[in-house]
C-alpha cells in the first residue's frame, strides 16, 4: 500500500509528557509490523505482536494473508533485547494477536481466530508455566460474541477490559 509499518519506540514519561523518543530494538523491530507490547512486572520479558515475519522471510496463510503472531523476547544481563520467540500457540492458519498479562503474571491474554473461536476473533487465555504455556482455553460466550474481540487487557485489580464490535453500542 505504500504506508509505513508499526514499529516499537521507548520513551521516558513526566506526567503527560514524552521526552528521549527513540526506537526500541533493532533485534525486536522487523520490516513489517509489530505492536502491542507488554512486559513482566521485572521488565525483563516483553511478549508483543507481530506480522508473520521468521528468519527475514514474510509468511503467509493458504489464502495469502499475513497473519499475526505473539512473540516473546528476553532482556540480557546487558539491558540488550533479543532471544526473539514465537509463542507455541501461533500457526500458520490463524492470528494471535495483542498480548495482555494477569496482575500475577500467571497468565497471558490474547486475542485469535483460531479453530473453536465463537466469532470472527475471540480472547482467550493461557497459563504461563515454568516448563512452557498450558493450552489456550477461550473464554466463553460471557465474553465472546459473534462479532470480534481484541486488544485484552487485565487492570491491577484483575477486570478485562477489551474491545468488541459483537456488543451495541460503541464496541
Amino acid at each position: 500500500t505504500g504506508e509505513s509499518y508499526y514499529d516499537l519506540y521507548m520513551a521516558d514519561r513526566d506526567k503527560q509528557t514524552l521526552s528521549n523518543k527513540k526506537f526500541f530494538s533493532t533485534t525486536v523491530n522487523t520490516p513489517f509490523n509489530e505492536s502491542t507490547a507488554v512486559f513482566t512486572k521485572d521488565g525483563n520479558t516483553m511478549y508483543f505482536t507481530r506480522n508473520n515475519f521468521i528468519n527475514n522471510e514474510i509468511k503467509t496463510n493458504g489464502d495469502q494473508t499475513v497473519l499475526l503472531k505473539i512473540f516473546k523476547a528476553t532482556k540480557d544481563k546487558h539491558g540488550k533485547w533479543g532471544n526473539v520467540q514465537e509463542m507455541p500457540f501461533n500457526s500458520n492458519i490463524h492470528s494471535v494477536a495483542h498480548p495482555a498479562l494477569s496482575p500475577d503474571g500467571k497468565y497471558i491474554y490474547f486475542s485469535s481466530d483460531m479453530k473453536g473461536t465463537l466469532g470472527s476473533s475471540d480472547i482467550y487465555r493461557a497459563k504461563i508455566l515454568k516448563s512452557g504455556y498450558g493450552k489456550p482455553e477461550n473464554l466463553g460466550d460471557r465474553i465472546n460474541t459473534s462479532g470480534r474481540e481484541s486488544f485484552p487487557f487485565i487492570s491491577d485489580d484483575n477486570v478485562l477490559y477489551y474491545s468488541s464490535d459483537g456488543f451495541p453500542g460503541l464496541g
